[in-house]
């Protein structure tokens, strides 16, 4: 993601400044550019290693040092071309399907007070959208700093209590992959059904249970387990996707309700046998993810089944969800990346059922 090379918003263009530092003559431009843009002023809320005094050498080494740790992009104004800022972004990926970036911004005095700083937060947001990959993105703000605190929030960040400190305000705003542009253009994107579900759905193939897929996309699961005479409910974000497993359903005729929501906020209508989630939940973050298992299981009927496939590292979340549900469950398989848990008796408020 942070290798992009330029994008632009209204008022101004952004673009890597990769080409421009390599190019001996338009590196020494830069520098002077840079010395009416890097002003004690403009310097004073940054970290004390971004510190540095207005010297040619000066700033010079400091390019060198921004390019080893970071990508940099110049903001300019598309009208004159005058630099009027820089976009700082460094990148860790944390897993094959979430890149982190901590981004910083800096304008120049002269700058200020205009709007360009929510206007490019806004094109930065709107360039990793347009992206479609699942990107957190996370920007320190210094105690105090309300302007640029706004700044980010005006763009959907929120406070993330748990990385602030007594001196700066962390805040986070995470972009979920774009699976709508993958199925979009890609049938049966996802490839086969999950070797697990395939052989508990086979096991049960007589029994018609009523099953809900969370994060079906084009019916990976939900068209195979439809095919064995279950009744199948998926929901997923994707209209393209949903649109591909309601059209395979009515071409062979399956019992498959494809429904467009947001698992965050979805509530299921009735209650189901089989609570399906294959590699869904880590998409979200750790707090949603709870948040979300924890209302989805309480959709499963007595002597119902919980099936989960997801990272590793999310297991013990998920296990202390369903340990906590006021239902008793009994734990059938229990591996790195899968998790199969049955309901022995549900809770009705004071009365149970066996």
């Amino acid at each position: 993601m942070t290798q992009a090379k330029r994008f632009e918003t209204v008022r101004m263009q952004v673009k890597s400044w990769s080409e421009t530092i390599s190019s001996h003559t338009q590196r020494s431009a830069l520098v002077e550019e840079l010395r009416d843009v890097l002003t004690p002023v403009v310097l004073r809320h940054l970290p004390e290693s971004l510190q540095m005094s207005k010297t040619h050498p000066a700033i010079d080494e400091w390019i060198t040092t921004r390019s080893a740790e970071s990508n940099v992009m110049l903001v300019r104004d598309r009208a004159s071309d005058r630099l009027l800022g820089l976009l700082i972004l460094a990148e860790c990926s944390e897993s094959e399907f979430l890149t982190t970036v901590h981004l910083g911004y800096l304008f120049s005095e002269e700058a200020w007070g205009k709007g360009y700083a929510t206007e490019l937060i806004a094109g930065l947001v709107t360039r990793c959208k347009d992206e479609g990959q699942s990107v957190q993105l996370f920007g320190g703000v210094e105690n105090g700093n309300t302007a640029s605190s706004r700044v980010l929030q005006k763009n959907g960040f929120e406070l993330v209590e748990d990385l602030s400190d007594a001196t700066t305000e962390m805040f986070g705003l995470y972009i979920p992959y774009s699976f709508d542009k993958l199925y979009g253009s890609t049938p049966q994107a996802l490839g086969e059904p999950t070797q697990l579900f395939v052989d508990f759905f086979k096991r049960h193939a007589g029994n018609h249970l009523r099953v809900l897929d969370i994060g079906c996309g084009q019916g990976r699961d939900a068209i195979f387990v439809g095919r064995l005479g279950h009744r199948v409910v998926g929901v997923d974000l994707s209209p393209n996707g949903i649109r591909d497993l309601n059209e395979a359903a009515r071409r062979e005729n399956l019992s498959i309700k494809g429904i467009v929501s947001d698992i965050r906020t979805f509530v299921p209508d009735g209650e189901f046998d089989v609570l399906l989630l294959d590699r869904t939940l880590h998409m979200l973050s750790e707090k949603d993810r709870l948040i979300v298992l924890k209302r989805l299981i309480s959709s499963v009927s007595g002597g119902g089944w919980v099936l989960i496939s997801d990272e590793p590292e999310n297991m013990q979340g998920f296990k202390e969800v369903i340990t906590s549900s006021t239902d008793a469950w009994e734990i059938a398989l229990d591996r790195p990346e899968a998790l199969f848990v049955r309901q022995l008796r549900r809770e009705y408020g004071s009365e149970s059922e066996a």
